[in-house]
């Protein structure tokens, strides 16, 4: 078969404004609508579709296909012996200008569409993993051209794009009704709070144990259910917490709160109070036992506290964090670094300048890792106070020292089987430093106050944005932790060496930000295109974001 024998009609001369138009204003399903109907009609072909793929079983499902005027609905196939399978091989546009039928006689629905030509590419995502394909297919020759092939290649990243988006909030409404059944499963009362102390949210056991409804006490002053003194510890506690470091932001009450039922009737209860911000408004989770009813340990009541934290951390993050921005070469090196380490277990060290984006580079590892589906838990070495890393690292016991009125679990057992992302290590006490060397020597530790040794799976990425070297050299930080941090040091290039990513980047943060208030944003002026290029910025990414 000779390709070059064959003609084939052109494209519309408008057909990639046409495309464009047609699915500027639509996302999800209509989206994927939109396109398959438009790219068909600009193209001139019988059919187009749009498929995820599904991995284990082999098979593509049509997100939606457009066959002669009309959309076919469930569409799904197995790709053996299809033309649809040499790219999912080839990770490439494949493209059979003729005689399809001949040269794949086993896919059964080509011959009943009279099928003569196929046009197909993998929709790729960000970590380069197959996400489905776009397709197109004639019962004329095909003349791929490369105006053909330059609007295939366009509207396949932009459907990689969408469906790429679509399966993180798949995974982000998956998260969230994960909080949800863990708060409404749970065997104590959870009330979430405003930050002027209004209900905004009541677990079942919450409505059993103040016997109300969460339908008419939603939105209502919490004040009617806890005592005059109750409740005005719980406000100085919340004002004492807003004052606290991030990560360091939930307490215990110790001597309890006097709750009242809708009946009037009062109880003891013991509690525990945490601060946490989302979307820029303060909340508060207040966890509450009945001691009458008590039936288990109080560390569950910690123990639940802290998976709602990191729970909401993890959705928060899944928010605001799609994927590390830039193409200069600075950037394009970052990625092959982090590719290469991320399948691994290997200890990380992640270095950089303030602000340089470190944090998501760790995010980022731990994301494309083995351990993605387990926690990536966050320790801020800097912001915790040095009489309390240890017990925050490792657990205490209760009474291993005043105010441990309950056994406490550490960060390195929340992070069991993930990942810990040490932030800020140079910071690290060096009492503190000689037992983070011997957890990563041999994999356990002793809680503060306990005896019983303990086994953890634990994966360590660092940061820091210091000379660790030279602190070494001061005797400020050991230099057989150094060796053990440092097997696969990373840098975070500062944005001052990454080129027109400074454009990059402000265009991206205006357009969240215009997206967030409900505004139109405006392109940059060449004067502030140079003005972007020529500064410094010595606070990096995250002073670029604070300008924008």
């Amino acid at each position: 078969m000779n390709p070059e024998s064959h003609s084939t009609a052109a494209p519309h001369p408008d057909a990639l404004r046409e495309i464009f138009e047609g699915v500027a204003a639509a996302t999800g399903e209509a989206f994927f609508d939109a396109l398959v109907h438009h790219l068909a009609r600009a193209l001139g072909v019988k059919c187009a579709w749009v498929t995820e793929w599904h991995e284990a079983q082999r098979r593509l499902r049509a997100l939606s296909f457009w066959v002669d005027g009309r959309y076919v609905a469930d569409y799904e196939y197995a790709i053996a012996g299809t033309p649809c399978e040499p790219f999912i091989t080839s990770r490439q546009l494949t493209v059979v200008t003729d005689q399809v039928v001949d040269l794949f006689p086993g896919d059964p629905d080509l011959a009943p569409l009279g099928a003569v030509s196929y046009m197909g590419q993998p929709l790729l995502d960000t970590d380069g993993r197959i996400l489905g394909n776009l397709a197109v297919l004639d019962d004329r020759p095909l003349q791929a051209d490369a105006t053909i092939r330059a609007i295939f290649s366009i509207f396949t990243a932009r459907a990689a794009a969408e469906l790429g988006r679509v399966r993180r909030d798949r995974a982000l409404q998956e998260r969230e009704e994960k909080l949800s059944r863990l708060i409404d499963s749970a065997m104590d009362a959870i009330l979430e709070l405003d930050g002027d102390f209004a209900l905004t949210r009541i677990n079942p056991a919450g409505e059993a144990t103040f016997q109300c409804r969460a339908a008419t006490a939603l939105g209502q002053p919490v004040r009617p259910l806890f005592s005059a003194a109750s409740l005005g510890r719980l406000i100085d506690l919340a004002n004492a917490l807003t004052r606290q470091p991030q990560g360091n932001q939930s307490l215990w009450i110790p001597d309890g709160l006097e709750a009242i039922r809708a009946d009037g009737r009062s109880f003891p209860a013991d509690a525990t109070l945490s601060r946490f911000e989302l979307a820029g408004a303060t909340y508060f989770t207040l966890i509450l036992r009945n001691v009458d009813e008590r039936v288990q340990a109080q560390e569950r009541i910690r123990a639940l506290t802290h998976q709602a934290d990191y729970l909401r951390a993890e959705i928060e993050a899944l928010r605001g964090v799609d994927e590390i921005l830039g193409e200069s070469e600075a950037v394009h090196r970052l990625r092959i670094e982090i590719d290469q380490v991320a399948g691994t277990d290997t200890t990380v060290l992640i270095t950089g300048e303030t602000g340089t984006g470190k944090e998501l580079i760790a995010r980022a590892i731990h994301q494309r890792s083995a351990r993605k589906d387990r926690p990536l838990i966050k320790v801020n070495c800097a912001a915790i106070a040095a009489n309390l890393q240890e017990s925050e690292f490792f657990g205490h016991e209760k009474g291993a020292f005043t105010g441990a009125l309950q056994r406490r679990d550490g960060r390195f057992k929340l992070a069991d089987g993930g990942t810990l992302f040490l932030d800020e290590v140079g910071e690290m006490a060096l009492d503190l430093q000689a037992k983070l060397l011997r957890v990563l020597q041999e994999g356990e530790f002793e809680r503060v106050g306990g005896s019983r040794t303990e086994k953890i799976d634990v994966r360590i990425v660092a940061a820091t944005n210091r000379d660790l070297a030279q602190r070494v050299k001061e005797g400020a930080f050991r230099q057989d932790l150094w060796y053990r941090l440092n097997v696969f040091p990373i840098h975070a290039p500062p944005l001052r060496a990454r080129g027109d990513d400074v454009l990059l980047l402000a265009d991206t943060f205006a357009r969240r930000l215009a997206r967030q208030r409900g505004r139109p944003v405006a392109a940059l002026t060449p004067e502030w295109r140079a003005k972007l290029q020529r500064y410094d910025w010595p606070g990096n990414i995250r002073e670029l974001q604070n300008v924008t």
